[in-house]
């Protein structure tokens, strides 16, 4: 996990705070409670938006078991707290192997850019260029992170046909979000509600049917 958990990597510069704990050690220690998990299972849709893991809040973490009982978690990871040494933010996606001992890979970090040395740029954002979508298509997952809405960052469950779809439509809301102010506020954030509760409704045709229509 590098830098993603102390319990991985003591810290991440010589001399300076230790890195924070992912969500798989806060949920074995008791600190993050099963209210406070999203579950979904693999070829489902469904969305959450999560509360920086370092700061607490009401949805913390989405957890997708898989049939061979391995797992994985999603958190969201901001630089504030005991996350503030991170070297990246966004969403993280951990899958976790129960039965590996420890030491041999029980948590590893599904890296979204391999190019960044020791898990630097991990994290899935919505406003990097191709690195918004985690795929496992053997087990019937995508993962698509979202826009902040309050703090909270989203992200999106989904099976991989559905995947190209939802996230064109997350892509339309984000260029949105970064319009408004742009003048003509008001039909901007009109127009952006709409797209949101297209996309909570899962209606991603909609959103592109609403951008051609603009």
């Amino acid at each position: 996990m590098g830098p993603w958990d102390i319990m991985s990597q003591h810290f991440v510069k010589q001399g300076e705070p230790s890195p924070g704990i992912s969500s798989f050690t806060k949920i074995r220690l008791g600190w993050i409670t099963r209210p406070q998990v999203h579950f979904v299972k693999p070829g489902e849709t469904s969305c959450a938006f999560l509360a920086p893991l370092s700061k607490g809040g009401e949805t913390l973490a989405v957890k997708i078991p898989l049939r061979d009982g391995t797992y994985y978690l999603i958190e969201n990871r901001q630089p504030i707290g005991s996350d503030r040494m991170l070297p990246d933010a966004g969403i993280l996606v951990l899958k976790v192997n129960p039965e590996a001992q420890e030491g041999y890979g029980t948590v590893r970090i599904m890296n979204a850019d391999a190019g960044g040395p020791g898990f630097t740029r991990a994290t899935f954002r919505l406003d990097r260029d191709g690195h918004a979508l985690f795929m496992d298509k053997a087990n019937k997952i995508a993962v698509i992170s979202l826009w902040d809405e309050s703090g909270n960052l989203g992200v999106l469950v989904v099976s991989p046909e559905k995947s190209d779809e939802a996230l064109q439509a997350a892509l339309l809301i984000q260029r949105m979000v970064h319009r408004k102010g742009s003048g003509s506020e008001g039909k901007i954030e009109e127009g952006l509600n709409k797209a949101m509760a297209a996309f909570k409704r899962f209606d991603f045709a909609g959103i592109a049917r609403m951008a051609r229509e603009e």
